[in-house]
C-alpha cells in the first residue's frame, strides 16, 4: 500500500512541478476576462439633448463595463425609437445585439438589424452604427432597403438619424426610373 501511495504522490508532484507559465502569460489571461460591474434586466433608457428626447432604448438585458474605455452591452438585443424635435417617433430600430461606447457616443447594432421609418421605408442589415454626435446611422456591409414602391440592395448606406434621407453605397438590383 505504501508503494502505491508513494507512486501516486510522486506522480502528482511530477505533474504539478512540470506545469508553469511565464508571468506575462498569466497577466495576459487575467486582463482578457472582463466582467460587467452591473447587469440590469428589462431596461428602458432615454437619451436627450437640450431637454429634448432624442431616443428611447428598451432591452431585456444591459451589462455595464467601466474603465477608460467603458461601454454598455445589450447581449440579448435592443429596440430603439428615434424622436423628432416635437417628441414624435420618426424611426425605430431593433437588433439581436448592441454595444454602446459611452465616451465616443456611438452605438453598434449587429445581427438581424432592422430600421423602419415613419414613411414606410425599411432597412435590413447585419451591422449598423449610430453616431449620436452627428445624428446619423451608417453601415458598410450588405444592406436591403424596402420602400412602398421598390427594393434596393447595396454594400452599405448612410442616413440621418430618423432615416428620412438616406444614400445607398454600391447599389445593386433593378431600379425603375421615371422619365
Amino acid at each position: 500500500m505504501t508503494k502505491i501511495l508513494t507512486a501516486v504522490v510522486s506522480f502528482l508532484l511530477l505533474v504539478f512541478c512540470s506545469c508553469g507559465n511565464e508571468l506575462s502569460e498569466v497577466k495576459q489571461l487575467d486582463t482578457e476576462v472582463r466582467l460587467p460591474v452591473s447587469s440590469t434586466k428589462n431596461v428602458e433608457m432615454l437619451y436627450s439633448d437640450s431637454a429634448r428626447l432624442r431616443a428611447k432604448i428598451n432591452a431585456p438585458l444591459r451589462d455595464t463595463y467601466i474603465g477608460k474605455d467603458g461601454y454598455i452591452e445589450f447581449p440579448k438585443g435592443v429596440k430603439v425609437e428615434f424622436y423628432n424635435p416635437k417628441s414624435v417617433v420618426e424611426s425605430k430600430m431593433r437588433a439581436n445585439y448592441a454595444i454602446s461606447y459611452t465616451k465616443d457616443e456611438r452605438m453598434e447594432a449587429k445581427n438581424n438589424v432592422v430600421v423602419e421609418s415613419a414613411g414606410g421605408d425599411k432597412l435590413e442589415t447585419e451591422h449598423l452604427i449610430w453616431d449620436q454626435k452627428e445624428d446619423r446611422i451608417f453601415s458598410n456591409v450588405f444592406t436591403r432597403i424596402t420602400s412602398p414602391d421598390r427594393v434596393i440592395y447595396g454594400d452599405g448606406f448612410e442616413s440621418n438619424q430618423d432615416f428620412s434621407k438616406y444614400r445607398i453605397l454600391k447599389v445593386k438590383g433593378i431600379i425603375d426610373l421615371k422619365e
